[in-house]
């Protein structure tokens, strides 16, 4: 599935050894991990749209799906789907979103291949979702909390 990404254009562009993701991969920037495997990582959102909002990634650096073969986003959206069941039972939320962005004109901030988990509430149905700034200890009960409803999934 690599490919050329001709028409995708991300002004965050940088190689592995600059990339924020890759970086959190290698454990070399902190992050609230809820997952870690030898091809895939899952982890808080600094900024998120809800509590809970997790990243799922694979630790390859690539800026798209394009970038990937068509097993490893296989693989990247069968560890996303059994994120959201953990993220949704960990915040008791009553949907969630599944969303990955690819270049910049599709609001990808960073540019390494990630999906979006947001949980989600009623309340949430039919209004914009602002950015939020959660504490250090909400996030990392949350984040143990997701690991915790992980193990059962």
């Amino acid at each position: 599935m690599k490919g050329e990404k001709k028409g995708i254009f991300n002004s965050a562009s940088v190689g592995p050894d600059k990339c924020t993701f890759c970086k959190i991969a290698m454990g070399e920037f902190p992050s609230y991990m809820v997952f870690e495997d030898e091809k895939y990582i899952a982890f808080l959102d600094i900024n998120p749209f809800s509590k809970g909002h997790t990243l799922v990634c694979p630790k390859a650096h690539g800026e798209t799906v394009w970038d990937m073969e068509e097993t490893e986003i296989g693989g990247l959206f069968l560890l996303a789907s059994r994120v959201s069941r953990a993220v949704v039972e960990a915040t008791g939320a009553e949907g969630f979103r599944l969303l990955q962005n690819n270049g910049e004109a599709a609001n990808q901030v960073v540019a390494h291949v990630h999906v979006h988990v947001i949980p989600v509430m009623m309340s949430h149905k039919g209004k914009p979702m602002d950015r939020m700034q959660l504490d250090g200890g909400e996030m990392e009960a949350t984040s143990a909390a997701i690991r915790k409803a992980l193990s059962r999934f």
